[in-house]
């Protein structure tokens, strides 16, 4: 549940580090108060994450109060177009990181990649069935999956190709009628 109210936002704003000068801080603080909605819209639009806009704020205000605390003589307004600045290229540079990382993945995408999608259960069933084959159907399944033709094949295994088709589609429909007959336990294991 998010916080609502003045009083989450007050908290928030612990940032703003001391620079030692009440009427700094004081300045620092209007500043902070004034670009918070750019850092929301930052966090938002850059990492698509509310949440980020407190730590990108935490590193705008800590740079911010070091430069203030050298240039005292900084307006509410170049602190504000400063701390922008600062926001903005923070979440750049978080958007960088974070697009990096996901380009490698984790174990926690690949999973998402592969569980649960249609084509990785397909691809178990197939290692199944293929399984299930006999040596001469396996050797066929291989040399089609290389790209051989027919008569490639026919020509290794030194048989006609119209006999090699057939007697390698009679296999595999023989095997997919035995496996969907109810209550049989699959013959291959």
């Amino acid at each position: 549940m998010k916080p609502r109210g003045r009083i989450w936002q007050e908290l928030t704003w612990s940032w703003a580090s001391s620079t030692g000068n009440p009427a700094l801080d004081q300045r620092l603080d209007a500043a902070a108060h004034t670009a918070w909605p750019y850092a929301k819209l930052c966090a938002w639009t850059y990492l698509n994450d509310h949440a980020a806009a407190n730590d990108i704020m935490d590193h705008a205000v800590e740079n911010a109060s070091s430069y203030i605390s050298r240039h005292a003589e900084y307006s509410k307004e170049k602190l504000v177009l400063r701390l922008k600045s600062v926001i903005r290229r923070r979440a750049q540079q978080q958007s960088a990181k974070w697009s990096r990382e996901i380009q490698y993945g984790s174990l926690i995408d690949m999973e998402k990649l592969y569980i649960g999608e249609p084509e990785a259960e397909q691809r178990v069933y197939a290692i199944e069935l293929f399984e299930c084959l006999s040596p001469f159907a396996q050797s066929i399944v291989r040399w089609r999956a290389l790209g051989l033709s027919w008569r490639k094949i026919a020509d290794h295994l030194e048989m006609d190709h119209t006999a090699v088709r057939r007697a390698y589609f009679r296999e595999v429909e023989s095997l997919l009628h035995d496996l969907s007959q109810p209550g049989e336990v699959s013959k291959c294991r």
